[in-house]
């Protein structure tokens, strides 16, 4: 997987909606606030080994953290309602945004909510009959039912900074890290091949700036790109075979628990028809953590147990609604 900055995973509020482009209509890359913050691999201390970005990799779901019916829980979401419809809070999805912004339809994987004040919700739409926008929430969830005890103004969260210097963990060269070689699609096509090749052992690549993304325009050390590629193997016997493909200055290989065809298989298993029943709206792949998230409203018994079943339980819940102490 070749990744650069931008993308963001967001809620999919027209949900199995069709993006084209035609005359007046403007397809561009979500960029709002509107899905749930990103939660923490864990609720404590790991001693899970660091993925490729020296975040902890992260453990399964522990027993403490499954949300069971009279539990008090907290987040925030996508709120969806609908005439005729019970107020849906949604889970996330990846999205684009579509303008004029289409009236959403229901979602495929939400809890219903009673006891939001809808004229309350921040970015606020109306059309139609129908009302969405996100919301900060408090409340007691049962078989399915958010019922609202507490809502909050939903504050965006704070815009990554372009000026922060990626992490690279492997060590600076003497000198500093070098401008990209003239050819860096060549370099990186070749081992986005040899990771296909093996995607048992590799996973990635993935672009780094070890100067901060805002350089590629603006200084003397503009392309400065460190390439990234983990491997479940030897690591010095996987660098000696791709510093053969990149110059090695520009390539940085690093220990990793999840293969590319181990993350793919477990983002397949949390996608679709029998992920959806159980509550899981998708599977994420986070090479940099070297972890594959799952994207959920609320971690309940039946989310927990279908979790259980993939990728040897190491997938890590992303649940909107965590259980309040």
């Amino acid at each position: 997987m070749v990744e650069r900055r931008g993308g963001r995973w967001l809620p999919l509020v027209a949900a199995g909606a069709v993006v084209a482009v035609a005359a007046g209509v403007t397809v561009v890359l979500n960029t709002r606030a509107g899905g749930g913050e990103p939660q923490p691999a864990s609720a404590g201390p790991s001693s899970a080994p660091a993925g490729p970005s020296g975040a902890p990799a992260g453990p399964p779901a522990r027993s403490d953290q499954v949300v069971r019916d009279g539990d008090r829980v907290a987040g925030r979401g996508q709120v969806v309602a609908l005439p005729g419809r019970p107020v849906q809070l949604c889970a996330p999805y990846a999205t684009i945004d579509i303008y004029p912004e289409p009236v959403p339809g229901p979602c495929r994987v939400a809890v219903t909510v009673t006891g939001l004040d809808l004229d309350r919700l921040t970015h606020r739409r109306e059309r139609d009959g129908a009302i969405w926008g996100t919301a900060r929430v408090e409340g007691v969830y049962r078989a399915g039912t958010l019922t609202v005890t507490r809502q909050l103004d939903d504050r965006p969260g704070p815009v990554p900074d372009v000026i922060t210097a990626d992490r690279v963990p492997c060590p600076e060269p003497p000198g500093g890290w070098p401008r990209q070689p003239a050819d860096p699609s060549r370099l990186l096509g070749a081992l986005s091949a040899a990771v296909a090749a093996d995607p048992e052992t590799y996973n990635g690549p993935w672009v780094r700036y070890p100067y901060g993304w805002h350089l590629q325009d603006t200084s003397d050390r503009k392309g400065t790109e460190v390439y990234l590629v983990g491997t479940t193997g030897d690591v010095e016997a996987a660098r000696t075979a791709l510093a053969k493909l990149v110059p090695a200055e520009h390539l940085c290989v690093t220990a990793v628990r999840w293969s590319k065809a181990a993350m793919d298989a477990a983002q397949k298993q949390l996608t679709g028809p029998t992920a959806e029943a159980a509550g899981i709206s998708g599977g994420r792949g986070e090479v940099l953590e070297d972890r594959v998230v799952a994207e959920l409203v609320v971690l309940d018994e039946r989310a927990s147990a279908f979790l259980a079943t993939v990728a040897g339980g190491r997938v890590v819940p992303r649940p909107l609604l965590t259980t309040l102490r």
